[in-house]
């Protein structure tokens, strides 16, 4: 049990012998001279009982003296009640995480099934900076909330149906033809890149010039059994590098759909065929409407146009109806771009429609990142080829760098990445300040083995130095501040946690002698709590995504 649980329980203990119902509220002092926790429970219940807050207080106070884990018990200012555990209380949560090691910090089941869409990107091109924003933040989310006892299925959508991939198409088309030395403008809407330049040779190689005398248009090529090669092979050519890349900044997608196999297997008319067995359209000025009003949306939808052609989100509500009946998920969620925000209610209108939960999807919508080097900042665009790729980004930050900084601010805000800074090798980088302190826990276990000295794991009563005991409560915190980022979908949460512990250990390392062979009872705990902090580094960083470094 979390020593704050003791706490907690304590206190619950003694309002309802004394008749009072309430949840106590326990918080963290950061001052060493409030003690180690403090309540306001007194103040909080004085009403419902009659009594002055600081009465109740002493009667609390007195109460919880009987128990055995406390050094001090205090009231402060109108009612707030500070508590101090003992040394030897404290110094069991590192027998709790060094038992439990990876588990560690884990949650309790919660028999929930969350189905995550943690990035969705054109197969047009490479993964951008935005991408890889949407991917770290999704990847963490499912990280977090695996922690906090959710089952989370992982889902990638592709958008390979569409003018996009036309466009995708005839842009190939255009590179292959220049490349075999035919002379050919790009439209006017293309892709622009590198990117380009890789897959039309793939097209010389396999093909030659065999498809030199072939015309084509703005988004299509005029030979269909041409479009369609140079359509479905640059498709694949892109979603086998996108795969690449995913696994290279550590997400690895149990599912994968398509657009166009939702096309091909006429999912689209089977999920107007529902709505309408469900009387939930009408016809209007020739469209086809969908009755979003029925729950909530501002106003209905149009799912087929007078042309008889579809909607935008026509394939959307389709692909998510799949999704609700193949996974049987308690709740979707989409990692989306800033952009979808009105998009929310008429997805949600429409799947209620259906005969799902209203509340059955949410989109977690992750802003744009402006990246800066040399205090310039680099344009983000992909249609004119000056997009800021991902896998150049990890050639010169690493994985590591990348992912941390892309978690380490909430997803709804925008966001600035310093190139410059997450090379830094000093301590204003946080993602080195973070590590260096792993390799300084790895260099203090070699050394004490070198010594043949043994880390020693128990209660005890040595571990009393005002900074051991502050490090030991921030650890205790540790399955408390995972269950706030998991409800506040707040990855940047564990960042600010890891900062916390790491500013405290190099605080702690700059001022003790942990190795002394003179103490060597005292070295040995101090020895074990060095690997209870480094396994709290390594489940943090794991949520990340980050390793532990064992050098620097």
């Amino acid at each position: 049990m979390k020593i704050i649980e003791i706490f907690k329980n304590d206190l619950s203990t003694i309002l309802k012998g004394m008749n009072i119902d309430l949840e106590p509220i326990v918080e963290i002092n950061k001052g060493k001279d409030n003690g180690h926790f403090s309540t306001t429970v007194a103040l909080m219940s004085a009403k419902q009982v009659g009594k002055n807050p600081i009465e109740l207080a002493k009667t609390i106070t007195a109460k919880l003296g009987e128990k055995d884990y406390y050094s001090s018990i205090k009231i402060a200012g109108p009612g707030f009640i500070n508590v101090e555990i003992k040394p030897e209380v404290l110094s069991t949560i590192i027998l709790n995480i060094m038992h439990e090691k990876d588990s560690y910090g884990q949650n309790e089941n919660k028999n929930y099934i969350i189905n995550l869409e943690e990035v969705s990107a054109n197969p047009t091109g490479w993964l951008h900076l935005g991408h890889a924003r949407n991917a770290v933040t999704g990847d963490t989310l499912r990280r977090i909330w695996e922690k906090d006892g959710y089952e989370v299925q992982t889902e990638y959508y592709t958008n390979d149906a569409g003018n996009q991939v036309n466009v995708l198409a005839v842009t190939v088309f255009v590179y292959y033809l220049n490349m075999i030395g035919v002379e050919a403008e790009l439209p006017s809407v293309a892709y622009k890149g590198d990117a380009y330049d890789d897959v039309a040779a793939s097209f010389v190689s396999e093909y030659g010039d065999k498809f030199k005398d072939i015309k084509f248009t703005d988004n299509q090529i005029l030979d269909p059994q041409v479009h369609d090669i140079f359509r479905y092979k640059s498709v694949a050519y892109f979603m086998e590098i996108i795969k690449d890349q995913l696994k290279q900044i550590g997400l690895e997608i149990a599912h994968y759909s398509s657009e166009q196999e939702m096309y091909d297997h006429h999912e689209i008319e089977k999920t107007l065929a529902l709505y309408k067995e469900k009387n939930a359209t009408y016809e209007k000025d020739g469209a086809v409407w969908l009755r979003t009003t029925d729950f909530g949306d501002d106003k209905d939808r149009v799912l087929v146009k007078s042309d008889g052609t579809y909607t935008y989100i026509v394939p959307d509500l389709a692909t998510h109806r799949i999704r609700i009946e193949r996974t049987k998920a308690d709740k979707l969620i989409n990692v989306w771009g800033g952009d979808h925000h009105g998009y929310i209610n008429r997805m949600r209108a429409g799947l209620a429609l259906l005969g799902a939960k209203p509340d059955i999807l949410d989109i977690e919508m992750v802003q744009m990142v402006r990246l800066v080097k040399d205090g310039q900042e680099f344009k983000m665009s992909k249609r004119k080829g000056t997009a800021v790729w991902m896998i150049d980004l990890l050639e010169m930050v690493g994985k590591d760098a990348l992912r941390y900084m892309l978690a380490s601010k909430s997803s709804s805000a925008h966001m600035e990445l310093d190139i410059g800074l997450v090379q830094e090798k000093t301590s204003a980088n946080p993602v080195y300040y973070a590590q260096y302190a792993t390799a300084r826990c790895n260099s203090i276990l070699n050394q004490a083995k070198e010594k043949n000295i043994e880390p020693k794991i128990g209660k005890t009563h040595l571990l009393n130095h005002e900074k051991e005991i502050q490090l030991l409560v921030t650890l205790d915190n540790f399955s408390e501040l995972v269950r706030i980022a998991s409800k506040n979908k707040a990855p940047q949460l564990i960042c600010d946690y890891i900062q916390l512990i790491a500013k405290q250990f190099h605080s702690y390392y700059s001022e003790i002698k942990i190795i002394n062979e003179n103490e060597l009872e005292l070295t040995q705990y101090r020895l074990g709590f060095i690997q209870s902090i480094l396994q709290v580094f390594k489940n943090t960083f794991d949520l990340i995504g980050l390793e532990v470094v064992s050098k620097m």
